[in-house]
Parts: C-alpha cells; structure tokens; sequence
C-alpha cells in the first residue's frame, strides 16, 4: 500500500523557508529515503525544515492497515539492543516478551494488547539532572520526572550488530572509527506519566498529546499506565555529520516545570527557529493530529573546531532541560567515542571551576587513542557481555 501526505514546499527566501504550494510526499520507503539517498539530500537542501516536517508526519502514520501503533514505535528499543549480559540481541523484528507483572497489570488496566508497550525507565538527562513534572499536573504525578526512551530503524541496528558493537567487548575489540550508513536514523522520546488517571489524560489528548502505553520498574516492581509524548528527536545520517531536529508540544510549559525555587514553567530558549516557525505554520493547519506538536530546528553544517561568537544551540525543552544555552546536538554527538584504556569520551569539559558542553567540534588531537562512533551515542547504553 502506498501512503501520500499533504506537505507544503517551501523555497529559501531571506534566510527562512517560504510557503509557495501543495504538493504530495511518498511515506513509501522514507526510512531508506525511498532508495535514492542522493536525490533526498538535494530535496533536503532545497528545504530542511519541510522535508523534516514530512519525516516526522511520515513517523506518525500508521503502521500499517488496521495496525493501532504509529510507525516510529515499531521501531527497535535500545533496552532490547544493549542486552544487560551483553549477548547478541534477536532480530530486529522480534520484541521481548513483556514481563508477567507488566502484562497482567495491563490487562487489567484493559490495555490493548495489540499497541506497543513503551518501556520507559530512564529519567536522568546528559547533565546529570531530571526533568520535573509540575504546573497544571494533578499532586500525584506532581515531581514524577519526565521519561524517555531510545529506538533506532533497521539499517542502525544492522550496523551495530554486524560490527559487534552491542556489547562494550565489541567496541573495545575496534581498530577503525565506525560509519554508519546514510539511512541510519535514531530517536529519542521524551514521556509525561499520566498513569491511570482518565481526567489528566483526557486533558492531555485535549491538549494535542499522543497517548500510549507503557511501563517502567520502581523499587523492583513495574508500574504500569499511560503516557503522553512531550518531545521527539528524530535523528538520521543523511548529511556527513548527521541531520538533527526535534519536535515538542506547545504546551509543555504548563505541565513541566524548571529546578528554580519556585518553579517555573519550562520553555525552550534555542527555538523554534525563523525556519522552524515558517514550516510550523504550513504544516500544523494540514495535520491535525499532529497540529500541537512544532518543529524547535533543524541542525545539520558543519560546526567548526573553533568556538563560535554566536553557538549554534539546539535542544529540546524535554530533554536537554537545563542546559539548553549550552545545547549543540552535532557538536555533542561529534565526541561519541571510545577508548580501550580511558573508556567513553567525556564531552563535559571543566572550565573556569565549572562544567561546560561543547558547542563547537573539538580539535582531532583530543581523540587520540579513541575510536569515533560516528556520532552515535547510545552506545554508551551498551554492556560488558557476561
């Protein structure tokens, strides 16, 4: 079956992306950008912003007829890559059976057992810190930190698993930097606990949320309940240095909330971008399920190895909450590397009694005796097999 979404094409004009008209873009094989990865980089050029935007409606379909997921949550789980023992993961196909205690609450929560159930047990975000829940939350997720998983497409998880690296023995026994192929794509979602609570997630839904399923484990017993996407970081490796955007909700602000005392709302300081606010405005109207969810940016040329006067940032309010001023997702992922005396690259550089993140390329000499990872940081995830 062929999908077609209604985009906008938009043409570069005085520095941001213009609406000029309707056109249709094939879902059809986008995750292999549709065979022609040479054709797709040029229609990314003519437009970042609008081809991103396809992309992410694109991950929103449906998966297939009759199929109640979405098309990014058939995607493979990080959690089922980098195995806690270290073996080599099943097909990517295969999914691990949920435990007994998860599937029993589910059930009787009367989950749909044909939708995926996330698994979303991490909460610590790369500085060290979480996310909290608070504003216009009910008291009992009032503090609950927001929640996010990792998943990668088919040709990633290929990759990783041709080259032995699910396991740290794999990166460890590296003799060359990897390179993933250009249809390696990745992301990272970000969750508001909803629970069982049917007022907040119907106020959620009203809000433009997607509402799923999902689990995490809490003092060695699993909760089981619902949950609202907040954020998405879709990532692939169309461009040399890898193509970054991130989408969030409008109203995040009211249910998430900063470490200040007291609190304030969270927002995000690094967008949208002029670019990223043009093909909001075209894409929203035309997609309603989608119409709460905008484009923060698009990140994509090469940062220098120099520090700029003026960083290019770009975070998500969702995800790189406290650090946004300090937030480059190429200049970050450019120091994924790893080392068989030092171990993973630390890229929380000390400066001036602090810590700083990098916002531009360090220099090549700080990577000696390390393998690059091309980018690609949830390696980190991975284990010593056992």
């Amino acid at each position: 079956m062929r999908r077609a979404i209604s985009i906008t094409v938009l043409s570069t004009l005085a520095g941001f992306a213009q609406a000029e008209g309707a056109s249709s873009f094939d879902c059809d094989n986008f995750l292999k950008f549709g065979g022609d990865v040479t054709k797709t980089r040029a229609l990314f050029d003519q437009g970042p912003e609008t081809l991103t935007w396809n992309w992410f409606t694109c991950l929103n379909q449906p998966a297939a007829s009759n199929n109640p997921n979405r098309v990014w949550e058939t995607l493979k789980p990080s959690d089922q890559v980098y195995l806690s023992n270290g073996s080599a993961p099943g097909p990517y196909g295969a999914r691990v059976q949920l435990p007994r205690e998860v599937a029993e609450k589910a059930n009787a929560l009367g989950m749909n057992p044909a939708r995926v159930m996330h698994n979303i047990n991490a909460v610590q975000q790369v500085d060290g810190m979480i996310l909290e829940m608070g504003g216009d939350v009910p008291e009992a997720v009032k503090g609950k930190p927001v929640r996010f998983q990792l998943l990668m497409s088919k040709d990633t998880y290929d990759y990783i698993v041709q080259k032995g690296v699910y396991n740290v023995n794999g990166q460890e026994a590296l003799t060359s930097d990897l390179d993933f192929p250009p249809t390696a794509w990745e992301l990272k979602a970000s969750w508001l606990w909803i629970g069982a609570d049917t007022t907040f997630q119907n106020r959620l839904q009203a809000d433009g949320y997607y509402i799923a399923q999902a689990y995490y484990q809490e003092n060695g017993q699993y909760v089981v309940g619902y949950a609202a996407l907040s954020g998405l970081h879709v990532v692939n490796k169309l461009k040399p240095d890898w193509v970054w955007t991130t989408f969030e909700n409008v109203n995040n602000s009211k249910y998430t909330v900063t470490n200040a005392i007291p609190p304030t709302p969270m927002t995000n300081s690094t967008g949208p971008t002029t670019a990223a606010a043009a093909a909001n405005t075209s894409f929203q109207p035309a997609n309603p399920m989608l119409s709460k969810y905008e484009l923060i940016g698009t990140q994509y040329e090469p940062i220098p190895t120099k520090a700029l006067i003026t960083p290019k940032l770009l975070a998500n309010s969702q995800l790189e909450s406290a650090f946004q001023s300090q937030s480059s997702c190429l200049a970050c992922h450019d120091t994924a590397a790893y080392s068989k005396t030092k171990g993973y690259f630390n890229f929380a550089l000390r400066e001036q009694g602090g810590i700083v993140y990098p916002t531009a390329k360090l220099p090549p000499q700080d990577f000696a005796d390390y393998k690059k990872l091309d980018y690609v940081w949830s390696l980190k995830r991975a284990h010593w097999q056992r």
